[in-house]
């Protein structure tokens, strides 16, 4: 019994692991902002084209992060669509969680 204690915790553990949430559902997921902090600087970087699909991924991301700072730069305009209403609040919220768009 001693022997076989062992292999079945090692044996739960990785059936746990592989029950968590894959890198894609955290991603869409992202209740920190993180992706909404990676799309607006992509979003600084070039603000025409490319750059204002990353401006509103991030206030798609944004507008549903638990981060209350990030989250509040951001509203919905009349076609119900979240846009950055904040640039300046809303890289400052980035900034806090160690982005640095320097």
């Amino acid at each position: 019994m001693k022997k076989i204690l062992p292999v079945l915790a090692t044996l739960v553990l990785v059936l746990s692991a592989c029950a968590g949430p894959s890198v894609d559902e955290l991603r869409q997921l992202d209740p920190q902002g993180h992706t909404a902090c990676v799309h607006f600087g992509g979003g600084l970087v070039d603000p025409e084209g490319i750059g204002a699909t990353n401006m509103q991924k991030a206030a798609d991301h944004g507008a549903k992060a638990s981060t209350e700072q990030i989250s509040a730069a951001v509203a919905a305009d009349e076609s119900g669509d979240p846009q950055i209403i904040d640039l300046a609040a809303f890289q400052e919220a980035c900034e806090g969680q160690g982005f640095d768009f320097d």
